[in-house]
């Protein structure tokens, strides 16, 4: 009986260890082949995601090739040798050796190719009529838009092609062509650095981007494009794809896979080691606590990532045209959450023009910062295409509106300064109306009709208007946080606060812009706070400030201000020397120049206890000169009003002082003083 209970005893135990072994065995094999599924699916997800952004930039690449294109088209059809096909044809295949493509054509208002870089496609080709990818270009003839198609098998020759087109104002389009070799070259600028810091699974893994040569242009570290790709090695799963003819490689090291499956089959152990419900409970909950804990600690990781995206496409370097002395600019944002649908952006559209933008995203969170991120690239890609600013508005609304299926939207204030001449070319979308500051300190609102928030329909026409500034005053554009922020009584900032608030703090001596930093909008973010209280921030606060200083070429007129230290004198004896570069005239009279500002400004530094001063350069109405104005708000001081040192007296004799003035005077051709506005104004004319 003992023997056959030992031997049942036995066979239990060995069937209960061939059936555990068998369950092991089968857990290994079931989660090595969902483990392959799962990867597949990762990297057709990533492939997915990479693709569409790299398609979305080489997109816009083409597409800005191709506009090119078309503004060569107008100067190029007035030319007499236009409608020769022979000539058109070399002319145009030179046009695209220029433009770094490999076709260009052109098709009239009823589809047919009239024009083209291939002699031999002229007149043989009816886009109306085409069959496959050609067909699709007929689209353009009734809709005033752009196509993209993706790298596509050519159905006349074969090859890879991408074909971009955008419409004609006067019927037709352009087409532009270019194979993998060229489209790599047009985009790869805009491809360098676009999977830096972008992880395929949790923190594992990289997205490599590469040329058709093999030179890595992005890499997952910042930093390290520009190596040769090498194959990773047996430690790791790669997968490689081509898209729109960059080989993209995705890399995932084994060894993260093989620790789950091996965390996963020690589980199945335990589960069916114990073979009890309250163990199997026990463990749910540990592991839900452990997800719970992983996905919090994702999602903190993916909130600080997207907040560290979301800042660097923000300006953060101040100035940021330090050559540039005809202009200064300030500005900052306060999201509300770790990430905001605020955004501001400015940037050189042409050597007279330069155009800035403040912008607020309907909601808040990562949603609303995608919509801006969206927002801001389409803002500037469009701007700098160098189209008129009302086109700029009417482009980016129809974009924004597309695939719009959040139903998200955008407030704005776009502006173009003409640094020449001071005139400011500007759109309000539904902002809020920005704050004039005047030489004497005043802020008046600009309160121009508003016209209709970008992304909430499409076919929107905007009205720009315009104001001049004079040298010195400013435009202060902010976002609504700044007004809508209640106090515990539910009363808001508003914008009478804030006019009032602007006012009071310049004339107390806050500089608007001061060496690279804005102590204005410092004051203000403060000012908005302690009005909130123990509320929290109830929104994004964004504030940019701009202040024109003059332009020698067409005003004559230089202005900026200084702070009254040792410092200050040596950052304004540099400013004079940029801003004599656009004083032709006066720049034989520079050591003279220096001389004076050097001596004027010490004894506002020493004797007249002000906080800082104004230096204004400009030309006088004789072209030969050059005048110089010092301001100051320290205490009356008429240095006109002294009589100067008798020099033929010993030195031990005279009195101390009075030189340098009676020097600045025989280096003048005439000097004038007054008080005015509580400010010492000293203007000094030099005949150059």
């Amino acid at each position: 009986m003992k023997v056959q209970q030992r031997i049942l005893i036995q066979r239990l135990l060995f069937a209960v260890l061939a059936a555990f072994g068998a369950s092991m065995a089968l857990t290994w094999l079931l989660h090595a082949h969902i483990m392959d599924i799962e990867r597949r699916k990762l990297f057709d997800k990533v492939f997915h995601d990479v693709g569409a952004d790299i398609r979305e930039r080489v997109d816009s690449r083409m597409i800005r090739q191709a506009m090119i294109a078309r503004d060569r088209y107008y100067a190029m059809r007035d030319e007499p040798w236009w409608n020769d096909p022979d000539e058109s044809s070399r002319r145009l295949r030179a046009l695209a050796d220029e433009l770094g493509v490999d076709e260009v054509c052109i098709a009239d208002a009823s589809g047919m190719l009239t024009h083209s870089a291939r002699r031999e496609e002229v007149g043989a080709l009816d886009f109306t009529k085409a069959e496959g990818q050609a067909r699709e270009f007929a689209a353009l003839l009734d809709t005033e838009t752009e196509l993209a198609q993706p790298l596509l098998p050519n159905s006349l020759r074969g090859e890879m092609v991408k074909y971009v087109g955008v419409w004609l104002p006067d019927g037709g389009f352009i087409q532009v062509g270019g194979r993998e070799k060229s489209v790599r070259n047009v985009s790869r600028t805009a491809i360098t650095g676009l999977t830096n810091d972008w992880p395929v699974s949790g923190d594992e893994g990289g997205i490599y981007v590469t040329t058709g040569k093999g030179m890595i242009i992005s890499h997952p570290v910042a930093g390290r494009e520009g190596s040769l790709w090498v194959e990773p090695g047996d430690d790791f799963f790669c997968e490689k794809r081509v898209i729109e003819g960059f080989p993209v490689y995705i890399v995932v090291p084994k060894r993260t896979a093989i620790a789950n499956r091996r965390v996963l089959v020690l589980t199945s152990a335990f589960l069916n080691g114990a073979a009890l419900v309250l163990a199997a409970i026990l463990v749910g909950f540990v592991i839900a606590a452990y997800v719970k804990d992983r996905m919090r600690e994702r999602q903190s990781k993916d909130m600080a990532m997207a907040k560290s995206i979301q800042e660097s496409a923000i300006p953060r370097v101040f100035p940021p045209f330090s050559e540039e002395p005809r202009m200064d600019i300030f500005a900052g944002m306060t999201p509300a959450r770790e990430i905001g649908g605020d955004f501001y952006d400015f940037f050189i559209v042409s050597p007279s023009r330069f155009m800035f933008i403040v912008a607020d995203v309907s909601g808040k969170g990562i949603p609303a910062a995608l919509y801006m991120m969206r927002a801001k690239a389409t803002f500037k890609g469009t701007a700098q295409t160098g189209m008129p600013l009302t086109d700029v508005a009417q482009y980016a609304n129809d974009a924004l509106s597309r695939d719009n299926d959040a139903n998200m939207f955008v407030t704005a204030w776009i502006g173009e300064l003409n640094l020449e001449t001071g005139v400011v070319t500007f759109i309000n979308a539904g902002h809020n109306p920005p704050l004039r500051i005047g030489k004497d300190n005043s802020a008046v609102f600009v309160r121009e009709r508003s016209g209709m928030m970008f992304g909430a329909m499409p076919g929107v026409k905007y009205k720009a208007h315009e104001l001049r500034l004079s040298p010195g005053e400013s435009l202060y554009i902010y976002t609504d946080g700044i007004t809508e922020q209640p106090d515990a009584k539910g009363e808001l900032f508003g914008e009478e606060r804030l006019r009032f608030s602007v006012e009071t703090l310049l004339k107390t001596g806050c500089s608007a812009i001061e060496r690279g930093s804005s102590p204005l909008l410092g004051a203000l973010q403060a000012a908005v706070l302690a009005h909130g209280g123990i509320v929290e921030q109830a929104d994004d606060c964004t504030q940019l400030v701009i202040r024109w200083n003059g332009s020698g070429e067409g005003t004559g007129w230089f202005v900026k201000n200084f702070p009254a230290t040792q410092e200050g004198i040596a950052m304004a004896s540099d400013w004079l020397d940029e801003t004599l570069e656009h004083l032709e005239a006066a720049r034989k009279k520079s050591p003279a120049l220096h001389v004076i500002l050097d001596e004027i400004a010490s004894n506002i530094v020493k004797h007249s206890g002000g906080t800082g001063f104004d230096f204004h350069v400009c030309r006088t109405d004789d072209p030969a000169g050059v005048r110089l104005v010092f301001q100051d708000d320290g205490t009356p001081y008429d240095p006109l009003g002294h009589a100067d040192p008798d020099t033929t007296l010993p030195a031990m004799e005279r009195p101390i002082g009075g030189l340098g003035i009676m020097m600045v005077k025989k280096m003048s051709e005439s000097m004038t003083y007054e008080r005015k506005g509580g400010c010492n104004i000293l203007s000094i004319q030099v005949k150059c």
